[in-house]
């Protein structure tokens, strides 16, 4: 053991043991080792991550290695240099040496092979902390891949990487106490966990304080400690050593994070609680606000609010130095009133300039005023703001092209903030826990769109919830957690393991677009063979655009709140309900009663209809039912729980995309019965509804015994509790409504000699495999434009059946603004048609977007770009 160096980093301590049973550095003594790894002395906590994990996956491996200073002293067949790209270390020197571009920007990465005494010579750079790390963890997943031990580095390549999207968030919830604390004293948790955000490249945690959890945490502080002066605000029940404990948890786990390049954020969303909205249907809280409640808050009022908050605030900040960000809710919803958010935010502002100057504030955007915007700005605080990317529910990755009318944008939207002069930087925040909470979710191409249109307004970055954010809420918070999947199915260590592939998506593709997809298709194939694992990994891809469609084009726009609204498992409603939706994005999609309202009453939209979005859903199932068929047919008898747990997840995306595709003609042909008292039109509605619960039987068989039978993510009276099979019994109960309605109608038909006059009158059925549009179109888009002069779009548009009409909509980039309609003439040009729209209607404080509308003669319409493709409208960037 002569050759092992003093080892003082707490981080490696525990890796002592692998050198120790492996022989110095991962050899024993006299021999010669496979790898020799040569790094500068100096590391920061990120690097010596990186290299950890290195050693650990040579030892993995069974490969020998040694650390050296020099490459004069390796003895290993091949050499591994890291360091940073600029300075006097060896890599730095070999990247002079070779003439190689550094790579420069941050967390920008560099993996070059070189040769040193006809010896192999790999180096890892990148141009800061972060950067380097990420270099590292892509030369240590790569060592995992070799399958030839004499030559362990056969699957490394050479690349060059920089991050497209700066800012790549996951955020945590803490809606419930046991479900929280469970984690928060688990640093093996924390290990895996934060392990997994770096080797995906997510930058950021975010642990969200406050929200929907019945006061819990409404305000944080009392949780980590008293404040002086204000002896009678506490949190009833909790002792100073259990304070004690919950603080020295927080901070360690800040620092576990920074150890690994991750920067943190603590989402401060309650301030004082007064019940209301904020009480998130947890039992026993109606009267917390009037009386002490153990675990809540006590004591914070009207009176002390704003000097309570400043002082706590300044504890906080110094109590837990290591802070990266606060988020902060701004408006009622936090318990502020409407008349206490400006004077109680300019204070807030005041004091964290003087306590924490250089801490960014993240301002959720939600009904945020004007002013309070304004004061920030005033007072110079280091902020920016975040808003909704698509309500609280994963739609399609673009920006709405078009929010509900009855509700202000600036819910879930960017409204009209992206003005310029540009004061601030806008962070995007896609709220999948409303939405993929338990199902497997992963698929690049969604990845790459959504992370491309974070660069609106020169974005900042994204933010998105982990799987299974809302376990637990609404539950008591002394209640045990529950497991997700049955005993027999279980696979993993921590239930956020099954779902790697959602962070490996998200962050790889947030980093770099451009990712080489073996980074995923080696961990198929280690999870589930290499025969099986192309029809999984193609089915997981496909079947994840099937919740955003869905929360996109057939689900109620009422139930945008995530505390309300579960794609996954609801039915959303009775069939008669359920057929008055709007839709969340209506200048795409015609809602069910305005394709009935064309059928009875006549008229042709360019949006996509109800019928042939069903028809999507249907090749959809039948697509995602082969790749099924097909996986478990490769797989043959080598199955495994994984290998089980996933078909599950995909036979029940499968169903519900079924589910959807006969709901969705249900729900128009009810609303023609509606309109036009046609019973052929309900029995039409009737038979699709029947077909509907068919398929969510399927559901029901395909989820059998995997899933624990109460899937406790959210307000039990709101449907997000319990199973499929509960959902299966309210749907045959509104089928059975239905029927009655039916033979009632056939009763009245038969003894009232004024019966129904439509009852007799022919009905066409709406189609079912109607031919999708046929359009060839060619247009070069508009990127930029001067501010003040009129723009310029053309297009050249083909159509066997010839073009009717062709129309322009377009408005500034702000969604309280309504879309103009030009039509588009022909220019003269075979086939091109062509619109100026007029300097005067483009207002210089906003960008300009901008799609098409095309109708051909035979009423067939489509938009101009095509969201199944690419993003549906065009931005134009003004130039000031």
């Amino acid at each position: 053991m002569k050759n092992l160096r003093c080892l003082t980093k707490p981080a490696l301590i525990p890796y002592l043991i692998i050198i120790l049973i492996t022989g110095c550095y991962g050899y024993v003594s006299g021999e010669t080792p496979e790898v020799s790894i040569i790094s500068d002395q100096k590391q920061a906590a990120a690097i010596t991550h990186g290299l950890t994990k290195v050693t650990e996956a040579l030892t993995a491996k069974h490969i020998s290695f040694e650390n050296v200073a020099s490459i004069g002293q390796a003895r290993g067949k091949a050499v591994i240099v890291a360091g940073l790209a600029a300075g006097e270390g060896k890599a730095a020197t070999l990247l002079k040496a070779g003439n190689r571009p550094i790579p420069t920007g941050a967390e920008s990465l560099l993996i070059w092979k070189t040769s040193s005494a006809k010896k192999p010579v790999w180096v890892v750079s990148g141009s800061d902390n972060r950067g380097l790390m990420y270099g590292l963890l892509e030369l240590a997943d790569r060592i995992g891949w070799s399958k030839d031990a004499k030559n362990p580095l056969s699957a490394v390549n050479e690349m060059t990487e920089k991050p497209a999207v700066r800012n790549r968030a996951i955020s945590i919830y803490t809606m419930n106490r046991a479900y929280w604390e469970s984690r928060l004293y688990d640093e093996n948790h924390w290990v895996r966990y934060l392990d997994l955000l770096a080797q995906s490249r997510f930058n950021k945690l975010v642990v969200i304080f406050g929200y929907e959890n019945g006061g819990f945490l409404a305000p944080c502080y009392p949780y980590f400690f008293n404040v002086e002066g204000y002896p009678d605000v506490r949190m009833v029940g909790i002792t100073a050593q259990q304070q004690q404990r919950n603080l020295a948890a927080f901070n360690r786990l800040i620092q576990m994070a920074h150890d690994r390049g991750i920067e943190f954020t603590v989402g401060i969303w309650d301030h004082i609680y007064r019940g209301g909205v904020q009480g998130g249907g947890i039992p026993g809280t109606k009267d917390a606000p009037d009386k002490p409640v153990p675990g809540l808050v006590w004591g914070l009022t009207a009176d002390n609010l704003t000097a309570y908050t400043k002082t706590a605030l300044v504890k906080f900040v110094k109590q837990v130095p290591n802070l990266d960000a606060i988020q902060f809710r701004m408006h009622n919803e936090s318990g502020l009133k409407e008349g206490e958010q400006e004077s109680f935010w300019t204070d807030v502002f005041q004091m964290m300039k003087t306590a924490a100057p250089n801490l960014q504030l993240d301002l959720r955007a939600k009904e945020l005023p004007e002013s309070v915007i304004q004061s920030a700005l005033s007072v110079g605080v280091n902020f920016r703001v975040n808003t909704k990317y698509w309500m609280e529910q994963m739609g399609m990755p673009y920006h709405p092209t078009l929010v509900n009318p009855d509700k202000s944008p600036i819910r879930h939207s960017y409204a009209y903030l992206l003005r310029y002069p540009q004061k601030y930087k806008m962070n995007w925040q896609l709220w999948s826990g409303g939405t993929t909470r338990i199902l497997l979710w992963g698929d690049p191409d969604y990845a790459r769109r959504f992370a491309e249109s974070t660069h609106l307004y020169e974005g900042d970055g994204f933010e998105i919830n982990e799987p299974l954010a809302t376990k637990m809420e609404a539950q008591p918070h002394d209640a045990k957690p529950f497991e997700l999947l049955n005993a027999p199915y279980r696979y993993y260590t921590y239930e956020f393991e099954r779902y790697w592939h959602f962070f490996q998506v998200f962050g790889r593709i947030g980093y770099n677009p451009d990712t080489d997809p073996a980074v995923w298709n080696h961990e198929f194939d280690r999870r589930f063979g290499e025969k099986a694992a192309p029809f999984i990994a193609k089915a997981i891809h496909q079947a994840s655009w099937i919740l955003p469609r869905i929360i996109t084009s057939s689900y109620p726009y009422t139930s945008f709140p995530t505390t309300r609204g579960w794609a996954e498992k609801q039915r959303l409603g009775d069939l008669q309900t359920f057929a008055k939706a709007e839709l969340s994005d209506m200048a795409q999609f015609a809602s069910f009663d305005e394709e009935a309202k064309f059928k009875t009453d006549g008229g042709e939209t360019a949006r996509m209809l109800p019928s042939a979005n069903s028809r999507w859903f249907r090749q959809t199932s039948d697509a995602l039912n082969q790749l099924i068929a097909n996986a478990e047919k490769a797989a043959g008898k080598s199955s495994n729980k994984e290998l089980v747990s996933t078909l599950t997840d995909l036979k029940i995306l499968s169903n519900l995309a079924l589910y959807h595709s006969h709901r969705i003609l249900a729900a128009v042909n009810y609303r023609i019965f509606d309109r036009t008292q046609n019973v052929a039109a309900f029995d039409e509605a009737i038979a699709k509804e029947q077909a509907a619960i068919a398929a969510w039987r399927q559901m029901v068989a395909a989820a059998g015994d995997v899933y624990t039978d109460n899937l406790a993510l959210g307000v039990c009276v709101a449907d997000l509790c319990g199973h499929w099979r509960d959902e299966l019994a309210a749907l045959e109960k509104g089928l059975a409504g239905l029927q009655q309605r039916r033979t009632a109608l056939r009763a009245e038909a038969s003894t009232v000699k004024t019966a129904i006059a439509s009852a007799t009158l022919p009905y066409k059925a709406l189609p079912e495999t109607s031919s999708d549009p046929n359009f060839q179109i060619s247009h070069q888009p508009v990127t930029t434009a001067p501010v003040g002069k009129p723009i310029s779009v053309r297009i050249q548009v083909k159509a066997p059946a010839g073009v009717k009409w062709i129309r322009l909509r377009y408005r500034n980039v702000n969604q309280e603004l309504p879309y103009n309609t030009l039509a588009m003439l022909p220019s003269g040009e075979k086939d091109v048609y062509s619109v100026v729209v007029p300097a005067e209607q483009i207002k210089p404080e906003w960008d300009f977007m901008y799609f098409i509308e095309i109708m051909d003669n035979n009423g067939v319409g489509q938009i101009y770009p095509d969201l199944a493709k690419e993003t549906p409208y065009r931005i134009v960037k003004l130039i000031r």
